[in-house]
């Protein structure tokens, strides 16, 4: 049963957690179907912000009543929300992300009932690191490579983790890096960061790789792409830890694969082809003897010792 609140009581909920981002009424409306809650991920605050008011907007009145500036981070989990913001306008809808800078206008426009949730990181902090070249008010599509980890991360905190999750619980620090990445341009992180964070960026890398295992499009060249640094940062950052891109990929496959074999037995030829298909390989010979090489016997005999 959904639960109700009088509207100017959502509005006050709205304005604790987020600061003065006003609620728009529909006409005659005098209750919200939908409340708001807040949760902390490790440190930094996440609204889940549900209803079926018209809009939520952002004023000037409002910019000049809150001292602290944010970048908010949306999550689209229901519904879809038209967002007029920093000179663009976006649709989005469940899984898209998208930021809002708390020291621009702007206005969220509801088609009908909807909820979202929201990640408030430091504008300053922020900003700094991606030196402010940063796509806000521009939608992050529900595929981006890095979209999957940084929604999973945040609903975490407010729907429950997935204790079947492809990747681990983030940390602040990890999950600001997957945002900045996801959303500036390719080059336009700065020097200092780079020199600093090589372990986040790693990090990084490898939740990219993890999430697009069975790609066919993913290479050297791609990854590099995707979290914006050349192909010779990326392989610096592997050889800082004692490994190779091909490596991490091959490693990481076969693991995949017999994860899936695990879970699937008992399994015939057949199984086991697709098995390898859906782990990135496209050469079954190839990957009966990566198998073989890294758990020392065959898909078969590896299926045999599960029993």
């Amino acid at each position: 049963m959904t639960e109700v609140r009088e509207f100017d009581q959502w509005c006050e909920d709205l304005h604790g957690i987020c600061g003065h981002y006003e609620g728009v009424a529909r006409d005659r409306q005098r209750a919200v179907r939908g409340l708001i809650h807040s949760r902390k991920f490790d440190g930094l605050d996440v609204a889940d912000v549900a209803g079926d008011v018209k809009a939520i907007r952002r004023d000037r009145h409002g910019i000049r009543r809150d001292q602290a500036e944010h970048i908010f981070c949306i999550i689209q989990t229901a519904g879809q929300l038209q967002v007029d913001h920093n000179g663009a306008t976006s649709l989005i809808g469940p899984g898209d992300c998208l930021l809002l800078d708390s020291t621009k206008e702007g206005l969220l426009a509801f088609t009908g009932r909807g909820r979202l949730l929201s990640l408030h990181m430091p504008r300053g902090l922020f900003m700094q690191s991606c030196r402010g070249n940063v796509q806000i008010g521009r939608r992050l599509a529900c595929d981006h490579p890095l979209a999957p980890s940084i929604r999973q991360q945040i609903q975490h905190f407010t729907l429950g983790w997935d204790a079947s999750a492809a990747v681990g619980k983030a940390n602040s620090d990890l999950l600001l890096g997957m945002i900045q990445l996801a959303f500036c341009k390719p080059g336009n992180f700065s020097k200092e960061l780079d020199a600093q964070c090589a372990e986040r960026r790693f990090a990084l890398a490898l939740e990219v790789i993890d999430r697009n295992l069975a790609s066919e499009g993913l290479s050297l060249r791609w990854l590099a792409h995707e979290i914006g640094m050349s192909t010779r940062q990326v392989q610096r950052l592997f050889e800082a830890e004692r490994t190779t891109f091909a490596r991490e990929v091959r490693d990481r496959r076969l693991n995949l694969a017999a994860s899936n074999l695990r879970r699937r037995r008992p399994v015939g030829k057949a199984r086991i082809s697709e098995i390898a298909y859906n782990s990135g390989f496209r050469d079954l010979s190839n990957f009966n003897r990566g198998f073989k090489s890294r758990f020392g016997m065959t898909p078969r005999e590896y299926l045999e010792t599960m029993g």
